[in-house]
This record gives C-alpha cells, sequence and structure tokens, in this order.
C-alpha cells in the first residue's frame, strides 16, 4: 500500500509542477534534444561542440545535492559555484540532512522547481526519487543534468564516471597489491544507491578473475563512517586473517581504517576507497589507505554548469557525459593536488 500511495504522490506532483511552471517561447532550444551517441567522454566534449556558449542574458540555476555532511558533494557545489561564476551566473544550492532522506531531497527539488530556474542541477538519492521533478521540468523545457549517482531516466543529460570500473579497479589494486591471493572484504554503500549497486557489481566481477582472491564478507556500511568501522570490527574478528578491503567510499574506507588500526594494523590489511576526497588523499600520503579510486566531484560540478549552458545554446549533447577517474596511491598522490573552493 505504501509503495502505491508514493507511486500516485509522484504522479499528482509531477502534474501539479506542471500546471504551476509555463513552458518556454517556441524559440526556444529543445532542453531535452536527440544526440547522435549516447555518451561521450568529458574531454571529448569541446573538440565536438565547440567552446561553451556564453550567456545572452542573466541566469539563475538550482543545484540539489544528496547532502552537504559529505565532502564530495560538497565539492560538487563548489565546482558548480566556481563555473558558473565565470559567466556570472547565480546557483542556489540545496541540499538533504544526509543520504538517505529522499522525501526531503524531492521537496527541496519541487521548492526550487517551482521558483522557474534556468537550469537545474540535481544529485538524487535514488534513480527513482526525483523522476517527478524531472517530468515537470521536462514539460516546462527546463534542462536537468544529473550529477553523479542516481541516473535518472528522462534528464537531460548524467555527468558521471563509469562505476562497474571504480569497483573492478579496486579489486584489480587488491590483485596487484597480493598476487599470491588472500581473503578480502566489501563495505558497501546504501542499498538504493545506483553507484553502491554498480560498485557492488564491478569489484564482485573482477574478483571472479583472480581465484586465489576470496571475498569472505560484503556488509554495507550505508555511506556512514561510524557503521563501516562496526562493520569491519566485526569482519576483523571473525576474519583475523584478512588481507584487503575494499569500501565503496572513502567516508567509509576512513571508518575502516579506524577499525583496522584498532583490530589489526594497515600492514597487513591493505584499505582501498572510492573518490579521492582530501581526506582520504591525506591517508593514502600517511601510508594508512592504500589507495582510492577517485573521481573528481569539482570537475564534475563545472562540468554541470557547462552541460547546463550548452543545452541552452541549442547543443545536442549526449545522454552520458563520461567523467574520468583514477587510482590515486602513495607514489602518484601528490599528481592530484585538491581543487580551489574558495
Amino acid at each position: 500500500m505504501k509503495l502505491r500511495t508514493s507511486g500516485l504522490l509522484a504522479a499528482s506532483t509531477a502534474l501539479a509542477l506542471f500546471s504551476a511552471i509555463p513552458a518556454f517561447a517556441q524559440d526556444s532550444c529543445p532542453a531535452y534534444p536527440t544526440a547522435k551517441t549516447d555518451k561521450i567522454e568529458s574531454t571529448a566534449v569541446e573538440a565536438e561542440f565547440g567552446a561553451v556558449p556564453a550567456p545572452k542574458k542573466e541566469l539563475h540555476f538550482a543545484y540539489v545535492t544528496k547532502t552537504l555532511i559529505n565532502e564530495f558533494w560538497q565539492d560538487v557545489a563548489a565546482g558548480a559555484k566556481a563555473e558558473a561564476a565565470k559567466y556570472k551566473i547565480s546557483v542556489d544550492v540545496q541540499a538533504a540532512k544526509d543520504e538517505s532522506s529522499m522525501i526531503e531531497q524531492l521537496n527541496l527539488a519541487q521548492t526550487v522547481l517551482s521558483q522557474k530556474p534556468d537550469a537545474l542541477l540535481l544529485s538524487p538519492q535514488s534513480d527513482s526519487n526525483l523522476a517527478p521533478v524531472i517530468e515537470a521540468a521536462r514539460a516546462a523545457n527546463i534542462p536537468t543534468i544529473i550529477i553523479d549517482d542516481a541516473r535518472t531516466e528522462g534528464a537531460s543529460t548524467y555527468i558521471g564516471t563509469d562505476q562497474v570500473s571504480i569497483g573492478a579497479e579496486a579489486a584489480a589494486f587488491l590483485h596487484q597489491t597480493y598476487p599470491d591471493g588472500g581473503k578480502v572484504a566489501q563495505i558497501e554503500g546504501a542499498a538504493g544507491s545506483p553507484n553502491a549497486r554498480l560498485r557492488i557489481q564491478g569489484f564482485k566481477e573482477e574478483l571472479k578473475k583472480y581465484s586465489n582472491l576470496e571475498l569472505v564478507a560484503s556488509q554495507p556500511g550505508n555511506w556512514d563512517r561510524l557503521t563501516a568501522l562496526n562493520a569491519t570490527s566485526n569482519i576483523l574478528r571473525q576474519t583475523p586473517d584478512l588481507a584487503g578491503i575494499y569500501a565503496n567510499n572513502d567516508g567509509m574506507a576512513l571508518g575502516v581504517v579506524e577499525a583496522v588500526t584498532t583490530g589489526s594494523s594497515l600492514e597487513k590489511v591493505a584499505v582501498v576507497g572510492t573518490d579521492g576526497i582530501r581526506e582520504a588523499k591525506k591517508s593514502v600520503g600517511a601510508g594508512e589507505m592504500r589507495a582510492t579510486v577517485a573521481e573528481f566531484p569539482f570537475e564534475e560540478g563545472q562540468l554541470g554548469v557547462q552541460m547546463a549552458l550548452r543545452l541552452l545554446g541549442c547543443q545536442a549533447i549526449p545522454q552520458w557525459i563520461l567523467s574520468p577517474q583514477a587510482v590515486i596511491t602513495k607514489d602518484n598522490v601528490k599528481n592530484f593536488p585538491d581543487p580551489k573552493t574558495n
């Protein structure tokens, strides 16, 4: 009954938003164009489409993110604001209290859409919770740009890296670290998160290539540092000869480091995270975390603004802008400085 009620609520929300927001003028650009290809590398966009079109009038964008507790999403917001400032575009940033507050995030997105932004940037909690807002924005010809995690059907475009590849890179790193094999574990992100689902998939599929690496546990950490710490402590008690742990994001990986420091040693257990946040890179540089499979959130925020301007400039950009990733280790961490967010 709850699911049915939620579906009816979503449908009525979309209709209400649609009636509240007038469509653009007939001579405006289609905010949901049909592109020649499904996806393109972010580094190839300029060669394919030329320079980012400069706005011809004062613009206002809105960005509704998952949370601002996590440094990753702070950097996405900072990147969007920094890029928007180059074009004198104002950006209203709104965030849910945490990464599981789907209804709160939907309410925030409904509110900012009712204010008729020129473009709407979104980092959804799940691949469906903001669907009514995207539907209403589409009806009003307001471009919707999804930045990382929950790729949602119907949006103008999605900016994010290959999450299956991220999980696979973590497994490959553990294989390189322990070529003779060993027992490994995984700390999973929130169950409703597409990023978590795809990273888990990539990690497990890649592990199958290495018969001497045994996955002994894969437990939820829910994107939470303390939850990850407790889960790791339990795993270490059950498997004292554990060789490596992959956490689906860096916040959890830092909790794993704390647990390993208490229950074993970081020399014996290699900890690998994902995202490349500042604290994780410091940990890698200090020889604590062995690696993080990094995304580049600040740059993704910049890309969000750029893609919005391209859509407003009548460019038929693809549905997926494939952003870069990199494995950061102690050997190369100096090559990945923190973005300047001020």
